[in-house]
């Protein structure tokens, strides 16, 4: 789950997954190209064989006897009828169809091959009628059920031998001289179908599978730049927080270290001297009254400051010593007017960078919470679970509303929520108004 947080590794995914659905779509297209066209051969085929047999023209020529014309197949002349099984007895046995039907418009089969039906009456399916009624060529499965087919040697319909899926072709040819209109209709084999169609697809595989390839070859450079680009610009994106953060820290020692050794020490200097010399007597009281005064207000002075100081930069930050660098934290909120409250558990098996990061994270939290909460209390927990260190800072304050534009002041906290994703963690901040607000951080201990 965290590799797909990196945004390389979306990239990757994402363009991999592109490359699949792009081979996917040109496969399904290809295969359904071939399976068109080896249908449409296949109605071609139906179409030629139509016309070769029943071509009005060729069948009053002298090859055929006179029960060869269309008129007394028409007629269900036995003779007719003899001549076009034989002419279909040939097609049969070079494989091109499995069974031929001719159908009237009244729905006579006026031939067969299956000769028990010839003669017989059966309903035309709409598109058999459509066709019938308009031209062209129609397709459709044959269906074992239907009445022409059911116990028909040959057919799916047959009880006694393994049956074969089947398409049956049916296309209008017109016959005699007034143009009567028949349906001749071919049964041919799926399985013939789809070999036709395998033959059809594997010229157009390479297009099917060189696109995709292609594609590879030419994204592949693409995305290994990108992503050399992308992984380069997190690293420096990376170093500089870091470098930014070690700036600011170092920034922030050298200012707590100058009024230290300096400001600190000297009001703390001037404080005790003030002390010293409310004590000498012969003072009035009203004089030892204002130097009491004076020296309450340095040493409280000194003790801000020194707040101060360890909110710039605390001392020596560690696991062992968080308790104590948050409970300095907080320690102006009691001069704000807030009730604040530190708990600490199982903090010790964190390294001292994840400490670190948990009192940055505390520390800009606190800030705002003093600064604009208006809260009157304010709870700072860490704890340990599950090997995670979960930092919450809840205070009780106005809230704000999340979905709208973010103050100025919360620019600490983006800041921090890319250092604590680096470190594989997460920052949230939870607020509504009226509702306080809540900083929940979680972070691998080490």
């Amino acid at each position: 789950m965290t590799l797909l947080r990196n945004p390389v590794a979306q990239f990757l995914a994402f363009g991999l997954l592109l490359i699949v659905l792009i081979s996917i779509g040109t496969t399904r297209l290809a295969q359904n190209a071939a399976q068109d066209e080896a249908r449409a051969e296949a109605r071609e085929v139906n179409a030629v064989l139509a016309e070769s047999l029943l071509d009005k023209a060729g069948l009053a020529e002298a090859r055929f006897d006179n029960d060869g014309r269309v008129g007394a197949l028409l007629e269900g002349r036995s003779g007719a009828i003899d001549v076009y099984d034989r002419k279909v007895q040939s097609l049969l046995l070079i494989g091109l169809v499995s069974r031929v039907n001719i159908w009237s418009e009244s729905g006579t089969l006026i031939y067969s091959n299956a000769f028990r039906v010839i003669g017989q009456k059966f309903p035309l399916s709409d598109d058999q009628q459509d066709v019938l009624a308009n031209g062209g060529t129609g397709n459709e499965i044959s269906d074992p059920l239907a009445p022409e087919n059911v116990g028909i040697e040959g057919t799916p319909g047959l009880k006694t031998a393994q049956p074969q899926q089947q398409i049956r072709i049916y296309t209008r040819v017109l016959v005699t001289d007034d143009d009567v209109p028949v349906l001749f209709e071919g049964y041919y084999t799926l399985d013939d179908i789809e070999d036709r169609r395998e033959r059809i697809y594997a010229s157009f595989r390479w297009i099917a599978i060189g696109g995709p390839l292609l594609l590879v070859l030419i994204v592949t450079p693409l995305l290994w730049v990108l992503t050399r680009r992308l992984t380069s610009a997190a690293r420096d994106r990376e170093r500089l927080l870091h470098a930014s953060l070690d700036a600011s820290d170092a920034e922030r020692r050298r200012i707590a270290r100058d009024l230290h050794d300096s400001v600190v020490q000297d009001l703390a200097g001037t404080a005790f001297s003030v002390s010293a010399v409310a004590r000498e007597p012969g003072l009035s009281e009203t004089a030892r009254g204002r130097l009491d005064d004076a020296g309450v207000a340095l040493r409280s002075g000194l003790k801000a400051l020194r707040s101060l100081l360890v909110e710039i930069h605390p001392p020596d930050l560690h696991a062992e010593g968080l308790s104590a660098a948050l409970a300095d934290l907080i320690a102006p909120a009691s001069a704000a007017g807030v009730q604040a409250s530190v708990s600490v558990e199982g903090a010790e098996i964190a390294s001292d960078g994840r400490a670190a990061l948990v009192w940055r994270v505390a520390q800009e939290a606190v800030r705002n919470a003093l600064r604009h909460a208006e809260a009157s209390t304010l709870a700072v927990t860490v704890r340990v679970d599950a090997n995670r260190l979960v930092l919450e800072v809840v205070d009780d304050g106005i809230g704000f509303d999340p979905t709208l534009k973010q103050r100025a002041d919360s620019l600490g906290l983006r800041g921090l929520r890319s250092l604590v994703a680096e470190a594989g963690g997460t920052l949230k901040v939870q607020s509504s108004p009226g509702e306080g607000t809540a900083v929940l951080m979680e972070v691998a201990a080490r």
